[in-house]
């Protein structure tokens, strides 16, 4: 079997369990050619979110728990730069159905922006802290997933290779993961 035709079968097959996954939350960090994101910031960035999420709305045992009953994110870079459009990143949130704290207004898109907001965060270049503007914009922009197939479809379109992995990242990988992934 030619690797093109092994890596086409890697992604549908990783596309076709992603489907599988009730994702609650589609987060895109959008480019910023003049100042951007490295993806170890990013990882690191939505690591803190997540636990935060986590810690937040379950019980502190959280950690132990099956996939489905905690929140747990996986990303997708997209882009090249040059010949197509600026890298950025989607992300897939998928939020546990249950939550053990009762929070009024809870509001878990809200929780995201405000955690990506308040995290610090270093000019690459400088190594200055960067501030996030204050002008109402949003840094990153969070939808409700409305239709799982095509919003996975859609996150994971740039995947060449699922055994590089280079192209897909899991902030906190989840216990159930299929055995295409686990070479990653």
């Amino acid at each position: 079997m030619s690797s093109s035709i092994k890596n086409r079968k890697e992604k549908t097959e990783m596309q076709e369990w992603l489907k599988e996954i009730p994702f609650s939350h589609f987060i895109t960090i959008e480019p910023t050619p003049s100042l951007p994101f490295k993806l170890d910031e990013i990882q690191q960035r939505m690591r803190l979110i997540e636990f935060w999420l986590n810690k937040r709305y379950l019980k502190s045992s959280f950690s132990n728990w099956k996939d489905e009953n905690r929140f747990w994110m996986v990303g997708f870079k997209e882009g090249g730069g040059l010949s197509h459009s600026q890298t950025h990143y989607h992300i897939l949130l998928h939020s546990p159905d249950v939550l053990h704290r009762k929070i009024k207004l809870a509001n878990i898109g809200a929780d995201l922006q405000m955690g990506w907001m308040l995290t610090p965060s270093k000019n690459p270049f400088t190594g200055k802290m960067r501030s996030f503007s204050s002008d109402g914009e949003n840094p990153l922009d969070i939808q409700q997933v409305e239709n799982i197939i095509a919003t996975t479809i859609y996150c994971s379109k740039w995947i060449n290779r699922v055994d590089e992995g280079e192209d897909f990242f899991f902030i906190t990988p989840p216990r159930n993961i299929k055995p295409i992934l686990v070479a990653v």
